[in-house]
């Protein structure tokens, strides 16, 4: 008897063989959550929190850590590189580099290590002999193994797509500003901190670790980040993490999951839900992005995708006149062959350019001289899209409904492009929320004065009234409020439904009591430790 058979059947007898007895033995009980976030985020410090959390809800808790992993795999195919055990930058740059020679031919390998030591530590706890390559089967045992840390988005694909919904990726959230005060702070004295040198090269090392451009198995933590199931905000200062200041938020993450208690969304996860389903609308060869607006009082009041706008108010694939259902004439649904109209100007501007300068022109290989143009800013022109902005598309079908958009939320799933940016503060936003960065955008640049990022600083805009301004007699400074952009916390979009969906029964039937019972055939975090066709298998003998 196989070891799939043996978990399916067992020694039991014909009558135990329900489908549901079959499903349910196929079903773990073990989940994966995997944290990511830029360097100086501190995330080590969530791995803790989040381990202290399990163990106080009955889960035996497994810590792997990548870099120690790294450092193995450095042993053996590099011996000739040598790790000092200092804690100095130099030797973190090191382990960067590591890394990335790790990544080189694959750029999961990482997480491929990550898997085995997962199946060692299972094969561990069972006092199993661990063959590599061979299936350690989970018993009956809740655990939770904590990944420490992700820098690639091919790591998480390749998490997500093996445990499927047992996996969760938490990302953590700090403030830029915050992170590099960390580093200096960690890795220089106060003196050498201020020296623009080393300042210099906390950036580039931040840089990197962000999105190395330069190599496509190099860290690309900014792409893997916004695929997260939970964002946790750590820009508070706790250098030794005596307070534990994030077991609460970390708790929340755990209780949802382990149904210890009934936990609903936030008004912020309800309205980014909002947005995220509003993008799908989207039907832009480029992106998809969705916008909400909220009230003062947690109502959404609009919503909007980037999209083309149809005449007579609004963009396509809304509500509306049969024209506008008939006719489509979004960029993807020409009649004729389907194209981009940003790209197609923006490669015009690069033709006229080349031909414009002579130097340009004499280049033999003009198809790599466009696509190295391409990379300057000349690829970054936004503003030959036909698509009205997501935000715009919000903040206009606001303005046609007669709802005022001043002292409003505002949540998008990309961080707004400087263009919007502008509307968004002549609307009279007070606020927003966002997931996915946007590079392009300049908005922090150009609308300084108007925009701040840096929740602790925020004073929200108000307009002085008349007798305000004209009272001469005041003598205490007034300070203009700006706009707060700052990064969404909570679960996100692509969780909400499995985390809050009614799933559980919350009563009992006759007396009404509260009273939490799971479904009969697994809850939607228990993954299959059995492929379908095993499963099938097991089912139709």
């Amino acid at each position: 008897m196989s070891n799939v058979e043996a978990l399916l059947f067992g020694d039991r007898d014909k009558t135990d063989r329900l489908a549901i007895d079959i499903v349910g033995r196929s079903r773990s009980r073990e989940l994966f959550f995997a944290v990511v976030g830029p360097v100086g985020a501190g995330g080590s410090r969530v791995v803790n929190s989040l381990k202290r959390s399990g163990e106080e809800a009955g889960y035996q808790c497994e810590v792997i850590k990548a870099s120690e992993l790294i450092k193995g795999w450095a042993a053996d195919n590099l011996p000739s590189e040598t790790i000092p055990s200092s804690k100095t930058l130099s030797v973190v740059e090191q382990m960067q580099d590591l890394g990335d020679e790790m990544r080189r031919r694959d750029t999961a390998a990482v997480a491929r290590d990550v898997m085995r030591e997962i199946a060692k530590k299972r094969a561990d706890s069972q006092k199993l002999k661990y063959v590599r390559g061979e299936a350690v089967i989970p018993d009956d045992v809740k655990r939770i193994y904590l990944i420490d840390s992700i820098r690639h988005p091919a790591e998480v694909n390749v998490l997500r797509r093996t445990y499927g919904n047992s996996f969760a990726l938490v990302a953590v959230v700090c403030e830029e500003n915050e992170r590099k005060k960390r580093i200096l702070g960690k890795y220089f004295t106060i003196p050498e901190g201020g020296k623009s040198e080393n300042v210099k090269r906390v950036e580039e090392f931040v840089k990197r670790d962000a999105d190395d451009v330069s190599k496509k198995h190099g860290q690309h933590v900014t792409e893997a980040f916004h695929e997260a199931d939970f964002f946790i905000d750590n820009t508070s200062h706790d250098v030794n993490d005596d307070h534990h200041l994030l077991d609460e938020k970390c708790g929340r993450l755990i209780d949802i999951i382990s149904h210890s208690k009934v936990v609903r969304p936030t008004i912020e996860e309800t309205a980014m839900h909002h947005a995220h389903s509003a993008r799908v609308r989207s039907a832009c060869m480029s992106r998809q992005v969705g916008a909400a607006v909220l009230d003062d009082g947690g109502t959404v009041v609009a919503t909007g995708a980037n999209e083309v706008p149809a005449a007579g108010g609004g963009v396509y694939g809304e509500a509306g006149g049969a024209a506008n259902r008939l006719h489509d004439d979004r960029c993807v649904f020409r009649s004729s062959s389907p194209y981009c109209s940003s790209n197609r100007e923006q490669n015009r501007i690069i033709d006229e350019l080349i031909s414009a300068i002579p130097e340009l022109a004499a280049v033999t290989d003009r198809a790599k001289l466009a696509a190295n143009l391409r990379q300057t800013s000349v690829g970054g022109l936004i503003e030959f899209s036909r698509a009205v902005h997501a935000e715009m598309d919000a903040l206009l079908s606001a303005g046609r409904e007669g709802v005022s958009t001043v002292g409003t939320r505002l949540f998008v799933t990309t961080f707004p492009c400087h263009y919007c940016a502008r509307h968004i503060v002549s609307a009279g936003v007070y606020e927003v929320q966002y997931i996915e960065p946007y590079p392009k955008s300049l908005a922090t640049t150009l609308h300084s004065d108007a925009i701040e990022v840096d929740e602790a600083k925020w004073i929200p805009p108000r307009r002085q009234s008349m007798a305000e301004e004209r009272d001469k007699s005041r003598k205490e400074e007034v300070i203009p409020g700006k706009v707060l952009f700052k990064p969404f916390v909570g679960v996100a979009p692509r969780l909400y439904l499995r985390a809050f969906e009614k799933t559980w029964r919350l009563k009992d039937k006759q007396t009404g009591e509260f009273k939490m019972e799971p479904p009969e055939w697994g809850d939607e975090w228990s993954s299959l430790t059995v492929g379908y066709p095993e499963l099938e298998a097991a089912l139709t003998k």
